[in-house]
């Protein structure tokens, strides 16, 4: 997966379908990795605002499975994430809202572009996602990393 553990912030424009000009949207986020996957939770900010929560975890097929809450919209899915690009398709129960999602690594962090589908609306974002800190766990260890606040 190409969101390792750590703290990241993402900015970039989300656009509704025939609209001409982007609104802003920012993402910050905490990825942690355990024994069964990773659990991503923080919140999206600006024009599209709300908490945000994303368990992965591999499955028996060799794919992902993710399990998303975002701004209170509950959402199923699959990934598959052990190679470039990272792909993401979600959906929610009555399968009347879908979402694809794709993380890429660029020159400055993750890229991120994606679409949401739903009855007759239809939305496209890019983001750029880039690492705030690294998580860093035990008891005895210091970094010397400056901290972005």
């Amino acid at each position: 997966m190409i969101l390792n553990k750590g703290l990241w912030f993402g900015k970039g424009t989300v656009l509704v379908e025939e609209a001409s000009l982007g609104e802003a949207v920012e993402l910050d986020i905490e990825v942690v990795e355990d024994q069964e996957g990773y659990t991503i939770s923080g919140r999206l900010l600006e024009a599209y605002s709300g908490e945000v929560s994303i368990r992965v975890a591999p499955n028996d097929v060799g794919t992902y499975t993710v399990d998303a809450r975002v701004s209170g919209v509950g959402l199923d899915g699959i990934g598959k994430l052990e190679s470039e690009p990272n792909l993401i398709l979600l959906w929610n129960e009555n399968q009347t809202l879908s979402v694809s999602v794709t993380l890429f690594v660029t020159g400055n962090g993750i890229g991120c572009r994606g679409f949401l589908k739903e009855e007759n609306r239809i939305l496209t974002w890019e983001m750029l996602i880039t690492l705030k800190q690294q998580a860093i766990k035990g008891d005895n260890v210091i970094s010397f990393t400056r901290r972005k606040r």
